[in-house]
């Protein structure tokens, strides 16, 4: 597809890019099921996230080395080996502005943000993040990088019933706001993976979950002390308990996909993050 490239702005062949990136879907599916559905459409399978024709090649092949990095540097070791410590350098921040850049390139075509004139100022963001990636101009009105590792919820004290599975195995991304708007953050989180940026309003002081622009070292456990990220990763669970299940048929499929392969399948990740709800759910009861 001929059209724009939103990084360099020159008319080229275009890619079909990924908004949040395919290691995370691939990684998903390899860990609970060949299948991925999304809370909004229930009843639809899909077998990849979402893309768009957005990047030139060139830009592509920009954020393509940078998530070979974080994946590499990062992502696997801790899902995969249990590394608790990452010595990091400025991949990390091109990264992570990255993908929160087009995670904003995506939400800002959607109509609830086009439709509210106090979020009219993510189009300066937008900007400011594509000159630091573009030109690596630094981003200085909006540099608020945070990243949380999450782990397996073993026991909590809300009355959420998807804890785990939205902690550790949920793909979600969005604009953060509380109800004047004098805060607003951009989200996104892939598994355990939670990053975000204040765009407006105070950030949080934890410098343990600060992402540094040059290098630096991530260490797990962290600790979040955040009322604003808080309270809405509270309602985004309720959200998702409250959204409406699959159809019978869809169900049906499902279970068939798991009965395929059952042993098998209470030993992946998703297996164990069901297991984990399920008995969260009735210690609370």
């Amino acid at each position: 597809m001929i059209g724009n490239c939103a990084l360099y702005d020159i008319e080229t062949d275009l890619k079909l890019s990924h908004i949040i990136p395919k290691f995370a879907f691939d990684y998903l599916k390899k860990t609970g099921g060949k299948y991925l559905r999304t809370f909004e459409n229930p009843d639809q399978r899909v077998q990849d996230g979402p893309k768009e024709y957005l990047l030139s090649e060139r830009a592509e092949q920009d954020f393509s080395k940078r998530e070979r990095w974080f994946s590499n540097h990062v992502f696997l070791p801790y899902l995969k080996e249990g590394k608790t410590s990452f010595y990091y350098d400025e991949n990390f921040g091109y990264f992570t502005v990255s993908v929160l850049w087009r995670v904003l390139l995506d939400q800002t075509n959607h109509h609830s943000v086009k439709a509210e004139p106090r979020l009219d100022f993510l189009n300066d963001v937008k900007e400011e993040w594509k000159l630091f990636l573009r030109d690596s101009k630094f981003p200085y009105n909006f540099n608020d990088l945070n990243i949380f590792l999450t782990d397996r919820v073993s026991s909590h004290n809300t009355n959420g019933i998807n804890v785990d599975l939205y902690m550790s195995r949920t793909i979600d991304a969005t604009i953060i706001h509380n109800e004047d708007y004098s805060t607003v953050a951009v989200y996104v989180k892939f598994l355990r993976f939670m990053i975000w940026s204040v765009v407006k309003g105070n950030p949080n002081d934890c410098e343990d979950i600060k992402i540094k622009f040059t290098s630096g070292n991530l260490k797990t456990p962290q600790n979040l002390r955040d009322d604003f990220f808080g309270g809405f990763l509270l309602n985004r669970i309720q959200e998702i308990d409250n959204k409406p299940k699959a159809n019978k048929i869809q169900q049906q499929k499902i279970m068939n996909e798991v009965i395929k392969g059952e042993q098998d399948f209470w030993l992946t990740d998703a297996g164990k993050a069901m297991v984990s709800d399920y008995k969260n759910s009735k210690a609370s009861h």
